[in-house]
């Protein structure tokens, strides 16, 4: 009787590569470049200028006028990024011969919870989210926002002069979707036969620049932003980053970043609840600090 395959299949051992192969994989580089502020308390409270008093000219035995400068309290909310994993201690305990079923789920939760911030330090609002922090497109002001066309338009070197020129404290960066940075690439090339200059940033290593400004690439940025008729548009970012006078992230807690917390076996289950959480927002100090051009049709 010849061996069947059913019976073959027995004798053999399935082949499984130890580990998890990444398939959701973004574009994001601002994190590994956004300061962070540890603050005590649920809130950090800051002050922005308001107006100055000047003097005047005047003429002999005029009388000096008085004046003072008024200030702007700013106060910012932490908020709770928070997440749980129930893990089976029957499944945990009989099948973690070849992956470690808890650290795998651990370190997934942990990466969504990391994806989540990315997101939301992209395209937060606390307005139509109040459980949310603010991301970089709703703490642009309106004063500090250029539109590079009525529906839109191809972004060019003079807009990035002029969205340079908004930030008046300096942009350490710009950021803006990959294909925006293939545009300006295209334009560098055709220019002087040039991708873009390469410069070394601290801690962070080789980046792509223009006229010495680091250019980050972000995924995370929306590309169906409406601008007049056009519903798929996307912005471009300049941005001061630190915690003098820049955007800035803030922290609360006994720990800087993600926490895993084990909550304990679950009531009605025989799992084991983990939390992975998060005390988090975002500062920013200097309204010159940030500018944005949205109307990019290079996306």
């Amino acid at each position: 009787m010849p061996l069947l395959a059913t019976e073959a299949a027995k004798l053999s051992n399935i082949m499984l590569e130890r580990g998890v192969i990444e398939e959701i994989i973004d574009k994001e580089e601002l994190f590994a470049l956004f300061p962070f502020k540890h603050v005590n308390g649920k809130a950090y409270v800051y002050n922005r200028e308001g107006t100055l008093s000047e003097g005047t000219f005047l003429n002999p035995y005029d009388a000096v006028t008085e004046g003072a400068a008024t200030f702007n309290q700013i106060t910012t909310y932490l908020k709770i990024m928070a997440g749980d994993v129930d893990l089976d201690k029957f499944l945990v305990s009989t099948q973690s011969d070849s992956n470690d079923q808890l650290a795998i789920q651990l370190a997934a939760k942990s990466k969504a919870m990391a994806r989540l911030f990315k997101r939301t330090l992209a395209q937060g609002d606390s307005v139509a989210t109040p459980t949310s922090f603010d991301g970089v497109r709703a703490l642009t002001p309106a004063g500090q926002t250029l539109v590079a066309g009525t529906n839109g338009a191809a972004v060019n070197l003079d807009m990035i002069d002029q969205l340079r020129d908004t930030v008046k404290n300096g942009a350490d960066v710009f950021m803006m979707r990959p294909g925006t940075w293939r545009a300006i690439r295209s334009i560098l090339r055709a220019i002087n036969g040039n991708d873009a200059t390469m410069i070394t940033v601290k801690d962070f290593g080789a980046m792509r620049a223009i006229d010495g400004i680091p250019v980050i690439v972000n995924e995370f940025l929306d590309a169906t932003e409406v601008q007049g008729s056009n519903p798929n548009t996307c912005s471009i970012y300049g941005l001061t980053l630190n915690e003098v006078n820049g955007l800035h992230g803030i922290v609360g807690g006994e720990a800087a970043g993600l926490t895993v917390e084990n909550i304990g076996t679950v009531q009605n289950k025989d799992c084991v609840r983990y939390r992975v959480k998060w005390y988090v927002s975002t500062a920013l100090k200097s309204t010159q600090s940030i500018a944005r051009l949205k109307g990019i049709t290079n996306i």
